[in-house]
């Protein structure tokens, strides 16, 4: 199966049972039905839908970099995600679907670093933000209890979000909600590379760094094609400034060549990074 957009995300995006769900909710509470129904579809727009296939199709997930970073040896650092009692700032279809994708994000953080006490409250505040999108069906008919039951469990947990993948893509193509699945790809991948980066700051490169440092590398094909996509939602007032950074990033990242990121690169993509998020969890 393709791990592509919202691998992780799907599992969240399809937990959703209302917004009202306090963050001390367990995770049993958040498998129950939603009967929320998605109210706006966008117009079919084909070579959109094509361009961003065809970008999922040919990039790691925003999430593979993540599973790298037990073996660098840089220590968990719970100030870089963001706070889940922010939550609430976020009351635009626009802001949910960025903060949703960044949310998912710093999930895949926290299990990778197996910190399950906020790897709970974190599905809640996820949750919350998808049911604001309209995405909150079919989670329960794959995963029933067996969330709950492997939470301490990272690979019984990524088990279960593979299987979720092609249901949760079918449901966001189905509605015609392109752009909403571009929101949560741009969140996860501003988050993915926010974290990335910010955890190698001032940190030599070493054996045990050198796949972050490529992995990074790696990222001009994909924020070249993030600009591609972004060109039909220039019109979308909400995401005119985080298009902007979006394509500011990529004249960073245009700028490696070979994969080689040296301490300056690291340097400017930290500011504009942490820029661009702000913009983001703002």
């Amino acid at each position: 199966m393709i791990k592509k957009i919202i691998v992780f995300s799907c599992a969240v995006a399809l937990l959703s049972c209302n917004s009202n769900t306090s963050d001390n909710a367990t995770i049993s509470d958040t498998t129950k039905t939603d009967t929320a129904k998605v109210t706006q579809q966008e117009p079919i727009n084909e070579e959109a839908d094509f361009k961003f296939t065809t970008l999922v199709i040919n990039i790691p997930s925003p999430f593979e970099v993540l599973t790298f970073i037990p073996k660098s040896g840089i220590p968990y650092n719970k100030a870089l995600i963001n706070s889940n009692e922010n939550e609430s700032k976020y009351v635009t279809t626009t802001k949910k679907g960025l903060n949703y994708g960044l949310y998912v994000v710093d999930l895949v953080y926290l299990t990778v670093n197996e910190q399950y006490s906020d790897v709970k409250k974190y599905f809640v505040t996820s949750r919350n933000l998808a049911a604001g999108i309209g995405c909150a069906e079919s989670f329960d008919k794959i995963t029933g209890s067996r969330l709950e039951k492997n939470i301490d469990k990272k690979d019984s947990i990524n088990k279960v979000m593979d299987q979720v993948y092609t249901e949760m893509d079918k449901y966001l193509r189905s509605n015609d909600q392109l752009l909403t699945a571009t929101q949560i790809l741009v969140g996860s991948w501003i988050e993915s590379q926010y974290l990335t980066v910010n955890l190698l700051k001032d940190q030599p490169r070493s054996a045990e760094n050198e796949e972050l440092y490529k992995q990074i590398g790696y990222q001009n094909y994909t924020a070249q094609k993030l600009v591609e996509i972004l060109k039909d939602y220039e019109k979308e007032k909400d995401l005119k400034s985080v298009i902007n950074g979006v394509k500011e990033l990529d004249k960073i990242y245009a700028g490696i060549k070979g994969g080689e990121v040296d301490q300056a690169t690291i340097d400017k993509l930290y500011t504009k990074l942490n820029e661009v998020r702000g913009l983001i969890v703002k």
